[in-house]
């Protein structure tokens, strides 16, 4: 193994082109395959999105979830993915999807320095591209509910002044043979202007906000029979998937 090709496995895929190639096209007809064989998947507000370069922020569920949005929006503007914390993107089924998929941002602050980081956020939106990310850092298991959003989550986009899309994928917190997973966009937010650490705390409010209204109310009832239940965790990786267990626990004891 080259120095290149090991610096690549701790780090993770680097390929930031936004250029809709055939590698792209293939996985994206994969991925609408795959992903319309074991769910029924819905879009809503695809139309609401702005002409490139912006931000989609996205809530956070499921190891699936990117794969969901990629499904379910156009080949172009293509998206990359910022902000998969790995220590090594050459161990584990999920790594190695997301490999394949490509157009990844790593940030692991053990491995990856914020200014690269930026620099490499900056030549997405200054190639008319999409940058997802998602809002809360961590995957979380209530439908209803957002986590605290990490800083990450509106900073590249006022730092070049690209609108925010908010985007809320419901149902991929439990995942089963055929479950319904809506994947719904707001209204582009706009960010130009926004200096200062108020203004950019009450963008964060705004982006908030909105992301919520495209939630449930409240939590949907579980279905009684949820063949290849297995499926929701294939792609998460084991500290997700070792949360996820214990928090089923902790509401199987609640409600018994």
């Amino acid at each position: 193994m080259t120095d290149a090709e090991a610096r690549a496995r701790r780090t993770g895929p680097r390929e930031l082109s936004v250029t809709v190639t055939p590698r792209y096209r293939l996985m994206r007809l994969a991925a609408r395959l795959v992903t319309g064989a074991l769910f029924d998947v819905h879009p809503d507000g695809g139309e609401l999105w702005p002409d490139a370069p912006f931000q989609l922020v996205c809530n956070h569920h499921s190891g699936w979830d990117p794969i969901l949005v990629i499904a379910v929006t156009p080949a172009t503007p293509r998206i990359t993915w910022f902000g998969p914390r790995e220590a090594d993107f050459g161990r584990g089924f999920k790594n190695r999807v997301m490999a394949f998929i490509g157009g990844v941002i790593p940030f692991d602050p053990a491995h990856t320095s914020l200014v690269s980081a930026v620099r490499a956020v900056r030549r997405v939106f200054e190639a008319s591209g999409v940058l997802g990310i998602f809002a809360e850092g961590r995957v979380g298991f209530r439908e209803s509910e957002l986590l605290t959003f990490e800083d990450g989550a509106i900073a590249f986009a006022t730092a070049s002044g690209v609108p925010i899309v908010p985007c809320a994928i419901v149902g991929s917190s439990e995942l089963w043979f055929r479950s319904r997973v809506r994947v719904r966009f707001g209204e582009p937010i706009p960010t130009s202007g926004v200096r200062g650490a108020a203004a950019r705390a009450e963008l964060e409010s705004r982006v908030r906000a909105s992301m919520s209204a495209l939630l449930p109310d409240k939590e949907p009832p579980l279905a009684r029979r949820r063949p290849l239940a297995w499926l929701g965790e294939l792609l998460d990786g084991d500290d997700d998937r070792a949360r996820h267990q214990a928090d089923r626990r902790l509401r199987a004891r609640s409600t018994g």
